[in-house]
């Protein structure tokens, strides 16, 4: 299982609100913040789209939009327009559908979009796959995907079939692959650290895809630069460059996501545990865990299964990397 699509299950993609808006004349909405992430495509005719403490954008036909972890964002015809609060609706199907603007005729804006969650335990992963803002322009062969994607889903929501949740949360996962696949072209990369930004350099994604592939081995940067096929230090110096962490500290930390997920999804013992993620004795995984999540593994468990909710994380560096647009272009 390559570091990508072992990230995407333990992040565990969940909780869909699916949203279709159409629009007449002056409009403007305005969606509220999310923990987790927030999609949109621009089903038909164009829109201006704001975030606080970034200059508006024109999004068109076919655009695709995505947030991580927003705060209050507006969609409007234009950005001198006054926005209404979005506001949740229950509806056949869980579909929230809504008719904005102030008049019956004219050119009309078609929205689908929604959002989804993350489990708790492992949620701060998503800040190394995407960066705050993700917009797919129609021109890209990538919007084709994801709007077939984004019609499957609309079809489900809309309906009563069998099995209903299960293709949804299906199809929420390959969603967020394929908007995590756009955000990995390298020149989306530029300037960003973090998994992805390692998984585009050969050399350190040969470390990485390595390390992933057994977090049990005793890996010390000396074998970690051999495998990437570079001097030691050079290596030390690119890696925490480009993911952002030390070599050592981000097997450490991937270490503790795992354990977190095997300690929230079953009745393992914490030596069985501690021995799947490399480490020799309860004691020292106690103490590497203590240092990364900020309690014992035993309290987490005891917060897990109590259903008391998880306990703050160890304070972790903040990220360096701006929110950037992503245009691409199809490669030739």
């Amino acid at each position: 299982m390559d570091p990508l699509t072992q990230t995407i299950a333990l992040l565990r993609p969940r909780g869909l609100l699916w949203k279709q808006a159409e629009a007449r004349g002056d409009w403007a909405v305005r969606y509220p913040a999310n923990k987790g992430a927030v999609f949109c495509l621009i089903a038909s005719g164009s829109c201006v789209f704001q975030l606080p403490g970034r200059e508006p954008s024109k999004l068109q036909e076919g655009d695709f939009l995505l947030l991580t972890a927003p705060p209050a964002w507006t969609l409007g015809s234009s950005a001198a327009v006054a926005p209404v609060d979005f506001v949740k609706a229950h509806t056949r199907g869980g579909v929230v559908r809504r008719t904005l603007g102030n008049r019956k005729t004219g050119p009309v804006v078609r929205l689908f979009g929604g959002h989804f969650g993350f489990d708790d335990a492992n949620a701060p992963l998503l800040a190394g796959l995407l960066p705050a803002i993700v917009e797919i322009r129609s021109s890209d062969a990538d919007a084709a995907r994801l709007r077939g994607v984004l019609d499957l889903i609309g079809s489900e929501a809309s309906s009563d079939r069998p099995g209903r949740g299960l293709v949804l949360d299906r199809l929420l996962e390959i969603l967020l692959i394929e908007a995590v696949r756009s955000g990995a072209m390298p020149d989306a990369q530029k300037d960003r650290r973090g998994l992805l930004a390692g998984l585009a350099e050969p050399r350190i994604s040969a470390a990485l895809r390595a390390l992933h592939a057994d977090i049990r081995q005793g890996w010390t940067v000396a074998r970690l630069a051999e495998v990437a096929g570079m001097s030691r230090s050079v290596f030390a110096e690119r890696f925490c460059r480009v993911v952002g962490l030390p070599p050592l500290d981000y097997l450490r930390r991937w270490r503790m996501a795992v354990a977190k997920d095997a300690l929230v999804s079953g009745n393992r013992r914490l030596a069985e545990v501690a021995f799947a993620c490399g480490y020799e004795s309860v004691s020292a995984f106690s103490t590497a865990f203590t240092r990364t999540v900020g309690c014992p593994p035993s309290r987490y468990e005891r917060f897990v299964h109590g259903r008391r909710g998880f306990p703050n994380p160890a304070p972790q560096p903040a990220p360096t990397s701006p929110p950037y647009r992503l245009a691409l272009v199809k490669p030739q």
